[in-house]
């Protein structure tokens, strides 16, 4: 039973360890106070795993060429495809399922929220072993007319990507869920700050 109580004790501070981590300034509520805002996504500066991001791709573009002519080249433009396409939908997927906002680039939005990954971790999942994607983003939210003016600041750490299933073979599989996870808890403190 000490056993069990143990292992159970462990996996808690476990989760605990890599819970996500969210730090708010500003007067977030404003985006309460309209229908919707433009979104814009960017990577500048990211880490990915401990490496710059270009680091990083040229080293998976070497090694996938190596073993197959033209599979880090693939590898590249669908990293890029992802980036561009695939995370920002799946952030405002759950993002628009957790609060009254949505996310569409009208002219006359009055704020622009620029989300901005630092820090991405592909993760990898190959049967026998695994490690989840994470991602931190950081979420500032301008007016549009001057973008100078920063409003509010959301920081979402450690923000972790893994399907229920396990079946997230694929790093866009695991990464989407990182991000879908962050629009969630993103949509939690824009209701959180209309109380």
């Amino acid at each position: 039973m000490k056993k069990i109580l143990l292992l159970v004790s462990f996996l808690c501070c476990m989760m605990y360890a890599n819970a996500i981590k969210v730090r708010v300034t500003g007067d977030l509520s404003v985006l309460n106070t309209v229908k919707t805002a433009t979104f814009r996504f960017t990577y500048d500066n990211m880490i990915v795993g401990k490496m710059t991001e270009s680091d990083y791709l040229s080293k998976k573009v070497e090694e996938y060429n190596k073993k197959k002519e033209g599979r880090g080249d693939d590898y590249k433009r669908m990293w890029e495809n992802d980036k561009k396409n695939i995370y920002p939908q799946e952030f405002l997927i759950l993002m628009e399922k957790g609060c009254t906002l949505r996310g569409d680039s009208l002219p006359d939005n009055k704020y622009t929220v620029l989300v901005n990954t630092t820090f991405f971790e592909p993760g990898f999942n190959v049967h026998v072993a695994r490690k989840n994607a994470e991602i931190s983003v950081d979420i500032k939210v301008v007016e549009t007319a001057n973008p100078s003016n920063v409003v509010a600041e959301v920081i979402i750490l450690n923000s972790p990507g893994r399907t229920f299933m396990g079946d997230d073979y694929s790093v866009s599989s695991r990464v989407s869920e990182a991000y879908a996870k962050a629009g969630k808890e993103f949509a939690k403190q824009i209701k959180k700050s209309n109380k």
